[in-house]
């Protein structure tokens, strides 16, 4: 009970976080990313971010069972090394889950890429341009990781009543 626990608060950790970055992204970054100004449903002056719901599996499971893993493999490397294997990972990942919701359900929450010049095959799985990005989010993601891994045992000790 108790691992299952700590594996729980980790997803909702990582779920929220994931949630947080990319509406903050949409915000700051999006436009620059892609090439082209968005068509937004409110001014600019409101800092108007969005998020899909669809994204809750990729940011919890595939940080909770492929990130983790990964940087258990990687987080010794020179943190050049693990910039450079960020980069590959978050983009591959990016572009295996938009695969699979478009063949599921008919799209992925962020096809408005394929309109990009950047985009990553024809349907805009992911964007050249995100790489370095996507880098950053990894060096980004180690601490938030390593600070969620150290929390966990106490969160679950807590809700056990230990």
């Amino acid at each position: 009970m108790d691992k299952a626990l700590q594996l729980c608060f980790r997803f909702v950790a990582y779920v929220m976080f994931g949630f947080s970055m990319e509406v903050v992204f949409a915000v700051t970054g999006i436009d620059r990313m892609l090439g082209y100004r968005l068509e937004r449903r409110v001014p600019r002056k409101y800092l108007e971010g969005w998020v899909s719901l669809w994204m809750a599996p990729l940011h919890g499971f595939g940080v909770l069972f492929g990130f983790e893993l990964v940087h258990d493999w990687v987080g010794g490397w020179a943190w050049p090394l693990r910039y450079l294997v960020w980069c590959l990972v978050f983009t591959f990942a990016e572009i295996a889950y938009g695969w699979l919701c478009d063949k599921v359900l008919g799209f992925h929450s962020w096809d408005y890429y394929a309109q990009s010049r950047f985009r990553i095959h024809a349907r805009g799985y992911s964007l050249w341009t995100l790489l370095p990005a996507w880098g950053a989010a990894g060096m980004l993601m180690e601490l938030y990781s390593g600070l969620m891994r150290h929390l966990s045992p106490h969160v679950a000790g807590y809700f056990l009543g230990g």
